[in-house]
């Protein structure tokens, strides 16, 4: 219920300053209402977005996830860009966990995530897809191998502290596109690269050859 204060003199006139004042109301009770409504629509908005990044991200190192990493190299190979597809593994991983813990492992594998996104730029793609595995498509070929050599080095030289004295390293496998047009053509040539690297030493890379080259 609404009450009014009004003068006699008002009171014992017609009503017309009811309406008025119900109008002013009206307009006033509008607005908050509209907005709560886009204040509401706002953070539903955010929040649906959160859950979507959430969605893609892979929850240890927070960089792309498996079903991410596929769907975006497939969306550079369906527009035929020519770029340079790696597979990194890591060496000794699995020496790590038994010898100084799980834990310690994660460590690892969060700290190579902060060197891979800091090592590439923003239009290349990093994704880890399974435990000590990680894919990244460099989009510039021409500078893909001093990219690489480069990145070795700085893995050998990156310091953990529960590790004391032990050498981290990687392998990595590549392979060319559009040699490969498919994201799964990709990965058979880079993992059959990788295998080549870890069969002659680890810590070093290898580019995937077919049977014309």
């Amino acid at each position: 219920m609404v009450g009014y204060i009004v003068p006699v003199h008002a009171a014992q006139e017609s009503y017309t300053f009811i309406i008025h004042y119900e109008t002013l109301l009206a307009t006033f009770l509008g607005l908050i209402v509209l907005s709560l409504i886009v204040y509401l629509a706002h953070s539903s908005s955010r929040e649906n977005k959160y859950l979507i990044h959430l969605s893609e991200i892979d929850p240890l190192t927070s960089i792309f996830n498996k079903e991410t990493t596929q769907k975006l190299i497939d969306q550079k190979l369906n527009n035929k860009e020519h770029c340079c597809f790696l597979i990194l593994d890591v060496d000794a991983l699995k020496s790590v966990n038994d010898n100084y813990g799980h834990a310690v492992g994660d460590k690892v594998l969060e700290n190579l995530d902060l060197l891979f996104k800091n090592h590439f730029r923003q239009s290349d793609i990093v994704g880890r897809i399974g435990g000590d595995e990680f894919i990244i498509l460099i989009q510039d070929e021409n500078i893909a191998e001093s990219r690489i050599q480069s990145l070795l080095q700085k893995v050998n030289e990156l310091k953990i502290e529960e590790l004391k004295d032990f050498k981290l390293s990687i392998s990595i496998g590549i392979a060319f596109a559009p040699n490969g047009t498919t994201f799964m053509e990709l990965y058979r040539h880079a993992d059959q690269a990788l295998y080549q690297t870890k069969r002659t030493g680890k810590n070093n890379y290898k580019i995937y050859k077919n049977d014309e080259n």
